[in-house]
């Protein structure tokens, strides 16, 4: 690196002023983790700000997965076994502001229904045409794809308890019925979580298509379970835009709960403002998890709903706009956001 923001070598590496100095606010354990690294030969492929670490913190992304030794938790580092299109390993502080990451494990290849297809088709061709009197052995068919189906009957226990449909046997499930099951799956309306669920699981082309559709549905309970079951298949554009459409107008039985889960790690400055928006414009009922959350995202909490914070949260559950709008001037001192950005924005 030939630039004036060089600085020396950091175990042999070059890195710019802004990096080190970036590495210099990380808890001393992710930097001794970063050194150890670094000692060993490996590289800091980029430095990041937001998910999944907290406004007030970023994340040191390596060039390739940490030393095996080092991939474990201990008294000050807690590491996380992830499989995102983003990154696989974490390391991080009991905090969770500072983040050590790994780089994302290459996909498996996806099935390639078209090849299954195709070999189906030669197998019943060549039964179709045999001209020597030879008895042809057919498969016994396989119970995998009569199961599968019934699993797909949701009453209303298994709704309630909420039981998916039997993804463990979809998995085990040979290509020949994979490809029923896919069949299946294809003729059906994207109704919830479970039919997310089995096309993320299928991964062939046509079912990551009919999720790519169904991004657009109604109910924001399906587009939230697209992001976390097929993660890959949302551009952060458009990912931002759905989670900001359930803080807007989603209830905790249609997709909210998935969306402030979804915003614990993931909170560029959009979703941010819409949570402030929301404090001032959405129903009470809802605004004591925003309130929690922007007081999480912004380190001033501990979790995303902090109990002994409780009573300041609840100030928000009112009609009253005067002491709506009291209780947000003070979380936003809380928080160092300007309050009157927002609130003279509805003079």
């Amino acid at each position: 690196m030939n630039n004036k923001d060089d600085i020396g070598d950091l175990c042999g590496q070059r890195i710019s002023a802004e990096h080190a100095q970036v590495i210099a606010t990380f808890p001393m354990e992710l930097q001794k983790l970063i050194d150890d690294e670094m000692k060993d030969g490996n590289h800091i492929h980029s430095i990041e700000y937001g998910f999944p670490a907290a406004p007030c913190g970023a994340s040191v992304k390596l060039a390739r997965q940490a030393q095996s030794e080092r991939r474990l938790s201990t008294s000050g580092v807690e590491f996380y076994e992830r499989n995102t299109p983003q990154y696989s390993g974490e390391f991080t502080t009991h905090q969770r502001y500072f983040f050590v990451l790994e780089p994302p494990v290459p996909s498996d290849p996806v099935p390639d229904m078209d090849t299954i297809r195709e070999e189906m088709a030669k197998r019943q061709r060549a039964a179709d045409t045999d001209r020597f009197g030879i008895e042809i052995q057919q498969p016994v068919r396989s119970d995998v794809v009569d199961r599968f189906r019934k699993s797909l009957e949701i009453d209303y226990e298994r709704w309630r308890e909420g039981v998916g449909y039997d993804i463990d046997l979809l998995q085990a499930a040979t290509a020949e019925d994979r490809f029923e099951i896919e069949r299946i799956m294809l003729c059906r309306t994207v109704n919830d979580w479970r039919d997310v669920q089995a096309l993320a699981t299928l991964g062939s082309p046509k079912a990551l298509e009919k999720l790519r559709s169904a991004l657009n549905h109604q109910d924001h309970a399906v587009v939230m379970a697209i992001l976390q079951n097929a993660p890959q298949l949302v551009s952060l554009e458009v990912r931002t835009e759905r989670l900001v459409a359930a803080l807007q107008s989603a209830d905790f039985y249609h997709g909210l709960s998935q969306a402030l889960h979804e915003v614990e790690q993931y909170h560029p400055p959009e979703i941010i403002e819409s949570l402030l928006n929301c404090l001032l414009d959405r129903e009470s009922g809802v605004l004591a998890h925003f309130a929690g959350m922007l007081m999480y995202l912004h380190g001033k909490a501990d979790v995303p709903f902090d109990w002994e914070k409780r009573p300041f949260y609840l100030r928000f559950n009112t009609q009253d706009r005067h002491q709506r709008e009291t209780a947000f001037r003070e979380l936003c001192e809380t928080i160092g956001i300007e309050a009157d950005k927002f609130l003279n924005a509805r003079k």
